[in-house]
């Protein structure tokens, strides 16, 4: 039965059927094809791991749609980004469901530019922006470390080449080795755990070398990866990176605290050499030592100088001027006192003798209010003269104060005699080398020998 002028139905294709046919010819026609163009409309891969956006054209003139399986993506070392130029190898597919071309990539590389270095650039931007290569997080290598911390391979040269620049410059270096692969898909993590155990263990190492010899990018890719990047950077004391050649430049370079060209550096900069660090020690002995020699010597003569000056020519003088004053005062406040009590006695006797008269007279009324009157004012009197005598001391002891030659004493300065002597020296030129002092100091005093004289004539 025919419907119409159309195709009989007993011979018609399913929807299904056409697109198997489809993509049976596409994939015949391009089993294997590579496709140049800019990603478009990436977002990342979905909940299942598969990544879907477009391929256009430089100019836009044209859109493909492409996935990239989970297991595909997976295998990318690299970031897709949004107008990256980027290479696809896969074949196209048509998705029944939406009846919607597309190509499948089983493969993606970047454009003019190897996977491997566009890896590097984009992970060393991100940790970039992070501040994990910043200049000023360096921390300077330790003067003389105690234990040396080395993660290489154990068969390695840089291994041999560390420890003989170690045994020619500083034989009694202490050096840790904790063995790790430096390339292949383990060495990442076996990096990252020797790095760790030595921040974590306290006094493990005051210093740690990261090295390996040169090679290829692939060879130097663990030394690129994030991870390791990162425990050097977090890493409690300072890292030595020595990884490749001079020319090589590895992410781990530039987050450690120093990189070295080479392994050989690498121990050169960590230690140096006995017998230098010696000569610097010396040196720095001798030099304390004439620093030191000469600031007492600015400081003797300086204090020679103060000691002869005009001011201080009269001192021995007021000292003694000022010690017979203070007893003098000392003397004529003991004898007010003393003059006190017979004074009173003969008063209070003048005052009985009065008061006798007066009773006598038949005046006892009148006795009673002069007495007190007498009373009150012998004891005004008596607190007068008291005050008196008070203000008298205190004026004779602030005179002996000043005049005490302990206060001078007492603000650095010195009496100085020649041993046998009382009279004190007030002329340099009046002493001989070799001749005896006595320095009188505000507390104790010192025997000296005068080791050499100079007459300041200013």
């Amino acid at each position: 039965m025919s419907l119409g002028d159309g195709a009989p139905e007993e011979t018609a294709m399913t929807v299904s059927e056409v697109i198997a046919q489809i993509n049976g010819m596409l994939r015949a026609g391009l089993p294997n094809v590579w496709v140049r163009g800019e990603v478009s409309g990436f977002r990342g891969p979905a909940a299942s791991g598969h990544c879907f956006f477009s391929l256009k054209d430089e100019s836009g003139g044209a859109t493909l749609r492409v996935k990239v399986f989970a297991s595909d993506y997976r295998r990318v070392p690299f970031t897709l980004e949004e107008g990256l130029l980027v290479l696809a190898r896969g074949a196209p597919d048509v998705y029944a469901e939406r009846g919607e071309l597309s190509l499948r990539i089983v493969e993606i590389q970047p454009s003019g530019i190897g996977a491997l270095q566009l890896a590097f650039e984009q992970l060393k931007a991100r940790l970039q922006a992070e501040g994990l290569f910043d200049v000023a997080k360096k921390r300077p290598l330790p003067l003389l470390p105690r234990r040396i911390g080395v993660v290489t391979s154990r068969h390695g040269a840089a291994l041999h080449d560390i420890l003989k620049v170690l045994d020619t410059r500083f034989p009694n270096a202490h050096v840790t080795l904790y063995p790790s692969s430096v390339q292949g898909a383990a060495a990442p993590g076996e990096i990252v755990r020797a790095i760790s155990a030595f921040s974590r263990v306290q006094g493990s190492a005051d210093v740690v070398i990261v090295a390996r010899g040169g090679g290829s990018k692939e060879d130097l890719a663990a030394f690129n990866d994030e991870a390791v990047v990162r425990a050097v950077a977090a890493s409690r004391v300072p890292v030595v990176s020595a990884v490749g050649h001079e020319v090589d430049v590895t992410l781990t370079d530039l987050a450690a605290d120093v990189r070295a060209a080479t392994p050989s550096q690498a121990a050169e900069l960590v230690v140096e050499r006995l017998d230098r660090f010696e000569e610097r020690l010396a040196r720095g002995e001798r030099d304390l030592k004439i620093s030191l020699k000469g600031k007492m010597e600015r400081a003797a003569h300086r204090f020679g100088r103060l000691a002869s000056a005009a001011a201080f020519t009269g001192f021995p003088k007021a000292v003694v001027e000022g010690r017979l004053a203070s007893r003098g005062a000392a003397r004529a406040l003991l004898s007010s006192f003393r003059r006190i009590p017979s004074s009173l006695s003969s008063r209070v006797e003048a005052l009985a003798q009065e008061v006798r008269s007066w009773v006598d007279r038949a005046a006892f009324p009148f006795l009673l209010g002069r007495v007190a009157a007498e009373r009150r004012a012998a004891a005004d009197r008596m607190a007068a003269r008291v005050a008196g005598a008070n203000e008298k001391l205190s004026v004779a002891a602030g005179r002996l104060e000043a005049l005490s030659p302990l206060r001078v004493l007492a603000r650095g300065f010195a009496v100085v005699t020649k041993e046998g002597e009382t009279a004190p020296l007030t002329d340099a030129a009046r002493v001989l080398a070799g001749e005896g002092l006595r320095v009188r100091l505000a507390r104790g005093r010192i025997r000296a020998q005068v080791v050499s004289t100079e007459v300041d004539d200013e």
